[in-house]
C-alpha cells in the first residue's frame, strides 16, 4: 500500500480489499469481512428480480455447520437467529426477498451476520455437548486407573491471580495433578493456556497440569499449550495417564 495516499484513499483501498465481488448468471456474490468458525469467509449473494432483489447466504451457513457435524443443530438454531436479525430461514438458506435498493446495505449486513452467528452458535452447542461426553469419559478413565477415592470430578483451584475450574484432579499422596479437556478450537486452547499459566505461577507448590486433547492433529497453538502443561491425546494408554499424574 502506498502511504503517500491520503487517509481517505488508504481507507478506500482497505475497503476494497475487505469486500470481494464476483458475478455469475445475474447473481453478484459479496465476500464479507466476516469469518465462519472454520475460517472461511462469509458471503452473501444478490440476485436481481423485476423491481427488487433477492439476498441470500446461498445455503453456505448450513454447509459450514454440516462440516462441523452440526447440521441438525443448525436447523434448530438458524430460524431463531434469522428472526433476531430481521431476515428469514427456509431450512436451507438465510434470505430476504423483495429487497429495495435503499435497503440492500442493511439486509446484506443482516444476512451476513445471521449466517455467521447461526454457525457460531451451532459450534458452541457442539463444543458443550462434546466436552460433556469427553469429560465423562475422562472421569471413568482416571477412576479405573487410580481408583475413585483419588479422583475428583471437577475442581476449583486458585492460581496466582484468580480461581479456575478444571475437569478433573488426581491426588496421590501430597501430589495433585489437574486435568483439562481441550477441544481443537482456538478459544478452548486460549482458555486452557490462561488457566494453566495462572496455576503455574504458584511456583513450587503448583500442581501438575495435564491437557487432554480430543484431536491432537487439529489442535491450534499446540506449542504454546505445551509450554504451560503436559498434553495427552484422549486415547492415550492407561500407562500414559498413570505417568501424567
Amino acid at each position: 500500500m502506498d502511504y503517500k495516499l491520503t487517509i481517505i484513499e488508504v481507507a478506500e483501498e482497505v475497503a476494497r480489499a475487505l469486500i470481494k465481488i464476483s458475478a455469475h448468471d445475474g447473481t453478484a456474490r459479496l465476500s464479507l469481512p466476516l469469518l465462519y468458525p472454520g475460517g472461511s469467509s462469509v458471503a452473501v449473494e444478490i440476485s436481481k428480480l423485476r423491481d427488487s432483489c433477492l439476498v441470500t447466504d446461498a445455503g453456505v451457513a448450513r454447509r459450514e455447520a454440516a462440516l462441523l457435524g452440526g447440521e441438525r443443530t443448525f436447523l434448530r438454531i438458524a430460524k431463531g437467529v434469522a428472526e433476531r436479525f430481521g431476515v428469514r430461514f427456509d431450512q436451507n438458506m438465510i434470505f430476504e426477498f423483495e429487497v429495495s435498493s435503499d435497503d440492500l446495505v442493511v439486509v446484506v449486513a443482516a444476512i451476513g451476520n445471521a449466517a455467521k452467528t447461526a454457525v457460531e452458535e451451532t459450534a458452541m452447542y457442539l463444543a458443550v455437548v462434546h466436552h460433556a461426553d469427553y469429560r465423562a469419559s475422562l472421569w471413568n478413565r482416571l477412576e479405573v486407573i487410580h481408583g475413585k477415592t483419588k479422583v475428583q470430578r471437577s475442581i476449583q483451584l486458585r492460581g496466582s491471580s484468580d480461581k479456575w475450574e478444571f475437569d478433573a484432579a488426581v491426588k496421590r499422596g501430597d501430589r495433585l495433578s489437574i486435568f483439562e479437556i481441550v477441544v481443537p478450537n482456538a478459544n478452548a486452547v486460549n482458555s486452557a493456556v490462561t488457566k494453566f499459566l495462572d496455576i503455574r505461577d504458584l511456583g513450587k507448590q503448583a500442581p501438575r497440569r495435564v491437557a487432554v486433547l480430543t484431536d491432537k492433529d487439529s489442535t491450534p497453538h499446540l506449542p504454546v499449550l505445551a509450554r504451560t502443561a503436559k498434553w495427552l491425546p484422549i486415547d492415550a494408554s492407561d500407562d500414559a495417564f498413570r505417568k501424567a499424574a
